[in-house]
C-alpha cells in the first residue's frame, strides 16, 4: 500500500462522531499540503518559494502595519548574488581544469548547483512555514469571528489576545520567508550569468510516491467534487 494510500486511509478512518470513514475537508486540505510541500522539497525551484512568499508591496505593508524591521529589497538581492560570484571567483582556479585545452567547468558548476540548492530549499522551507502561520491565523479569525466578536481587542490583562498573537507571527515570519527568497533568487541569477544557464535542481524520480487513483478518489469524495 502506498504511503498517500496509507495515509488518507488513516485519516478516513471511522471515530466516534465522525461520518463513516470519511475524511474531513480539513484533513484532505492538511493532506494535500504536505504532498505540495514534499514534492517542492523533492525538485525545488525559485518559482516555488516565491509562490508562497508574500511580494514586495504585501511585504511593505504587513512592515509598516506591524511595526517590524526588514533589508532592503536590493541588497537582499545582493545577499545572494555576493554569495555566488565570490565563491565563482575564488574556486575557480582550484576547481577548474583543462580538458584538451579547454575549462572543465564540471567540479565548479556541481559546486554551485548544491550552493544555490541550498538556498533555495531554505527559501522552501521558509516560505512554507509562513504560509502555515498565514493560515492558522486566518483559520483562528473565521473560527472566532461569529462567536467572540471581541475577540480583537485587547484581553483584561493588557496583553494581546489569541488571534492577534497569531497574526503577529504570521508577519514575522513573512518578513523572514520574504528575505530569504530574495537571496535565493540574487543567487539564481547571478548563476545564470555565470553559467550560463538557468539554475535547475536535480530530480531524483526514483524517491516519488504519486498518490494512486484509490486515495485520489477519497480525497474528491471528501471534497464533493
Amino acid at each position: 500500500m502506498s504511503d498517500g494510500k496509507n495515509t488518507i486511509a488513516q485519516k478516513s478512518s471511522p471515530r466516534k462522531g465522525d461520518a463513516a470513514g470519511k475524511a474531513s475537508s480539513e484533513q484532505v486540505r492538511r493532506f494535500q499540503d504536505a504532498q505540495a510541500r514534499k514534492a517542492a522539497m523533492d525538485a525545488p525551484t525559485l518559482q516555488a518559494a516565491k509562490d508562497l512568499a508574500p511580494k514586495e508591496l504585501q511585504i511593505a505593508q504587513i512592515v509598516s502595519m506591524f511595526g517590524l524591521e526588514s533589508a532592503d529589497t536590493n541588497e537582499l538581492l545582493g545577499v545572494g548574488d555576493t554569495i555566488v560570484r565570490d565563491q565563482f571567483t575564488i574556486l575557480y582556479p582550484v576547481l577548474v581544469n583543462q580538458i584538451r585545452g579547454d575549462d572543465n567547468l564540471t567540479a565548479l558548476k556541481m559546486h554551485l548547483d548544491r550552493t544555490v540548492d541550498a538556498l533555495v530549499r531554505s527559501a522552501i522551507g521558509s516560505a512554507n512555514f509562513y504560509e502555515t502561520r498565514r493560515l492558522v491565523a486566518k483559520d483562528a479569525k473565521d473560527q472566532w469571528a461569529n462567536e467572540y466578536r471581541d475577540q480583537d481587542r485587547m484581553g483584561v490583562d493588557g496583553g494581546a489576545n489569541r488571534v492577534e498573537n497569531m497574526r503577529r507571527i504570521a508577519a514575522e515570519n513573512a518578513v523572514k520567508a520574504y528575505s530569504l527568497v530574495c537571496i535565493a533568487e540574487g543567487a539564481c541569477l547571478a548563476y545564470q550569468e555565470l553559467m550560463g544557464a538557468e539554475w535547475a535542481a536535480y530530480q531524483n524520480t526514483r524517491n516519488k510516491q504519486p498518490i494512486d487513483e484509490k486515495a485520489s478518489a477519497l480525497m474528491d469524495e471528501a471534497l464533493g467534487i
